[in-house]
């Protein structure tokens, strides 16, 4: 997002105008320049100490700001620092010194002295901005929405704010605001391309209150998505500069949970980036051969991700591929494009040939897979890391491939197969892609289940009542849509003492109170009060929601967008899985593992019987324990499957054998 502070203008001086505005620069320069004048007439240094403390700070602060300006910021800092011993009220100085420790990254450093600044000097319109791009990263969207309120009310006329406040607010779900902050944008900057493109992106929300809206959000993006592709110009390099830049700022990453095919929407939006990237590296987007290919030699298989860290899409698909590819067969090449490294990032770089990671260059990135003479480039997901969707806009390996990590269409033109599973896809699954489909065998995954951890949850501790059924719900919220409300009361209603456990949004209050406001509407209307049932809880870390799944009774996997790692995960615990499969690829994965391992007896075939099944095992707890021996003696069926590697393989070499 654009809400970096402002050396993301182009110069040290654009920044200081941004701030000061251009005549109050231009006159304090003045200033200097005659204090330094006098400083040279003065031949007592001793009377320059006495009589010209604040010439003195100011010719300090002159120093440090041009240490400033040549990047030098430690050195800046030390002579702001002593310009402040001679003038302890100068709100410049004490603004530039939290610019310097802004730019080290010393956050609360940063903050201490644009506060300061703002005590001396209200008017510093600068220190507002910045302390509001602090706390957006912070995540403290309101403080950060004040901020850019005051930047605004002193200087109507500027568009950052405005966007900054948009984002802000689509993040808190405030999808409405959000678009009107960007319509202020684009009213008084109509080529705003990043502006633009956040307005087309904030018509999805987080999180829904009725089923109507999902369509009316649907249809609003569509406009609007039209709307961006036929006005973004791209007839200078400014305006080419300025659309990459919006580019995976944004991304139409709640589309997938609406749960509808996306793959003409995904299409108008795939070949739009796909356009804005050939624009700006038309060496990277023409075809590329298709590198030779003797008996006996291994291909090159590319994989790009941002996610080579203890992750979702790290657990699956990426893990188990890397570390069984058969390498007198596959050689692999590994482009991280994220910062994170954990114990993971260690596995990684052992299990590729060559492993490139901390490149900022993008175009070197391009460069480096490009000399690399791939065969094959996968994307194990495309939809959630910024630079993996501009790589992917480009043609950067001969045959490019998505996967499942994002199980939803990428709509780019240059991406030519989907790599997805024989057994979670349903007959029609070839009309949800732009993509060729490759269904590949079982599940298409290899998963070696986490070593169990010892730690326990009490009832006691998470404030439950010591008898209830407990209904693990525990999916992001945005995963669990209106239509379907009705299946917690309805269970409610039947067992009895029972309770649901959910998982808060983090740091985004606004939109669990959507969600709570929600749910408590839907008990109202079976005559329960919600307050009896429901459970939200914090997020819990890895050894905590591994010691949720023994602690629950009942495993509810949400319908439309069904779990995968947390389906594995709680069938690792016994915990018996109800699922209802849907008619697309990210409804169906609780279904195939269930499946896979003959455990049928808990897929419903429709709502109501979905209803009946989970309140049966809240009911009957003799089922229950039945059915966690039954997991536990199949659940290996899903585990460390080779043969979906096999066919992998065999994939990538048949796909270069066709284009040889």
């Amino acid at each position: 997002m654009r809400c970096g502070f402002i050396k993301s203008m182009k110069s040290f001086a654009e920044r200081l105008h941004f701030i000061f505005g251009q005549s109050k620069i231009e006159k304090y320069v003045k200033k200097i320049k005659r204090i330094k004048k006098k400083q040279e007439s003065e031949h007592s240094e001793e009377h320059f100490h006495h009589k010209n403390d604040i010439a003195l700070a100011d010719t300090l602060y002159q120093a440090g700001y041009d240490l400033h300006k040549k990047g030098q910021l430690d050195e800046a800092i030390l002579s702001y620092q002593k310009a402040l011993q001679h003038n302890p009220s100068g709100a410049l100085t004490l603004y530039m010194l939290g610019m310097a420790f802004h730019g080290k990254h010393q956050i609360d450093e940063a903050i201490h002295y644009y506060q300061k600044a703002l005590q001396h000097d209200p008017a510093l319109v600068g220190a507002y901005y910045n302390l509001g791009t602090i706390f957006q990263e912070k995540k403290q969207l309101d403080e950060a929405i004040l901020c850019y309120q005051k930047v605004m009310d002193m200087n109507p006329g500027l568009t950052d704010p405005y966007y900054n406040m948009g984002l802000a607010l689509q993040e808190q779900g405030r999808t409405e605001e959000a678009s009107a902050s960007y319509e202020k944008v684009l009213h008084v900057n109509p080529s705003f391309v990043a502006a633009r493109w956040a307005k087309c992106m904030s018509q999805i929300p987080v999180i829904y209150t009725h089923q109507s809206e999902i369509e009316a959000s649907r249809a609003r993006y569509h406009a609007e998505l039209l709307t961006l592709r036929n006005t973004v110009s791209l007839k200078t390099s400014q305006e080419i500069d300025a659309a990459v830049e919006a580019i995976g700022k944004q991304q139409p990453f709640f589309l997938a949970y609406q749960g509808l095919n996306d793959r003409e929407l995904q299409r108008v939006y795939g070949e739009l980036v796909c356009r804005i990237m050939s624009s700006k590296y038309p060496s990277f987007a023409g075809p590329v051969p298709m590198p030779s290919h003797s008996h006996g030699e291994p291909l090159r298989i590319g994989i790009v991700s941002g996610f080579f860290f203890y992750h979702a899409i790290w657990k699956i698909p990426i893990k188990g591929w890397i570390e069984n590819i058969d390498t007198h067969r596959i050689s692999l090449y590994g482009y991280y494009t994220g910062q994170k490294k954990d114990r993971a990032t260690d596995i990684a770089r052992n299990c590729f040939a060559r492993f490139i990671e901390d490149i900022n260059s993008f175009e070197e990135l391009c460069r480096i897979i490009r000399a690399d003479n791939l065969h094959i480039l996968i994307y194990p997901e495309i939809g959630m890391d910024p630079a993996s969707v501009k790589l992917a806009a480009l043609r950067l390996a001969p045959v490019q491939c998505a996967s499942w990590g994002h199980p939803d269409t990428s709509g780019l033109p240059c991406i030519d197969y989907y790599l997805s599973s024989a057994l979670i896809e349903p007959p029609d699954g070839d009309e949800h892609y732009t993509e060729k489909l490759v269904r590949l065998p079982n599940l298409s995954m290899y998963y070696t289940p986490a070593e169990m951890k010892n730690e326990e949850l009490s009832r006691e501790t998470l404030g439950l009542r010591p008898k209830s059924v407990l209904y693990h719900c525990f999916q992001s919220l945005y995963k669990h849509l209106p239509q379907h409300d009705e299946l917690f009361p309805k269970i409610a209603q039947r067992v009895g003492d029972c309770q649901f456990l959910f998982v808060a949004y983090p740091n985004i209050p606004r939109v669990v109170e959507r969600f709570r406001l929600r749910i408590n509407q839907a008990f109202e209307r079976f005559n329960l009060n919600a307050g009896d049932y429901v459970i939200i809880l914090p997020p819990l870390p890895p050894e905590l929601y591994e010691a949720l799944n023994r602690l629950a009774d009942v495993y509810l996997d949400t319908i439309g967008w069904s779990g995968c790692n947390s389906v594995l995960e709680a069938l690792a615990s016994s915990l018996p899985v109800v699922t209802l499969p849907t008619g697309l690829m990210r409804g169906r994965e609780g279904f195939a593992i269930l499946n896979m391992m003959g455990v049928t007896e808990t897929i419903a075939a429709t709502f109501d019987n979905y209803v009946d099944i989970a309140v049966r095992l809240g009911n009957n707890t003799e089922w229950r324990r039945s059915l966690s021996e039954k997991i536990a003696a199949t659940r290996h069926l899903v585990y460390r499957d080779t043969e979906c590697i096999i066919g992998l393989e065999d994939f990538f070499e048949k796909a270069v054998a066709e284009r040889l």
